[in-house]
């Protein structure tokens, strides 16, 4: 038992040793104003000006020369020679997966716990299993939720 545990573990941990060096590698985003045109109104986004401010908020519209977006409740308008970068949000799904699997793992190994209590008999992998079963439904669900604003940049001026 304790040999598939151990292997479980390593090919688990190696699995997510390949994945960060996957991530890590993000490329530079173009000087394309287009993208920045094409975005649908009420996205998240964070434009960063040449005058090192960095405001967020939602994105209203985009022309050639400047782009219009609420933040703070108040709508601004920048022209596009003042803007260095343009960084569109989503939902970061991994920390949500993380954080739901650590939560559900908790739950599931206080359940496994209860029921060997509530029971006459003893059976030690009830623990592990409840583990397991809890981890994965709270990475589920975390990660449909999500947890924070990851940004990505669409557009960066040359």
């Amino acid at each position: 038992m304790r040999n598939r545990v151990f292997a479980l573990t390593l090919a688990l941990l190696f699995a997510l040793a390949q994945s960060a060096a996957a991530l890590a590698a993000t490329p530079r985003a173009a000087a394309d104003w287009s993208v920045v045109r094409a975005l649908s109104p009420g996205e998240k986004v964070a434009v960063s000006t040449k005058d090192g401010d960095r405001l967020k908020g939602r994105f209203g519209s985009a022309s050639e020369t400047d782009i219009n977006f609420t933040h703070d409740g108040r709508a601004v308008t920048l022209r596009r020679d003042h803007i260095r970068r343009v960084e569109v949000g989503h939902k970061n799904r991994w920390k949500g997966a993380l954080l739901g699997a650590g939560i559900g793992g908790g739950a599931g190994t206080g359940g496994g716990a209860g029921l060997i209590g509530a029971s006459d008999h003893f059976e030690p992998s009830i623990v592990p299993t409840g583990m397991v079963v809890g981890a994965g439904i709270g990475a589920g669900i975390g990660a449909a939720v999500g947890l924070g604003t990851d940004y990505d940049a669409v557009y960066e001026s040359l």
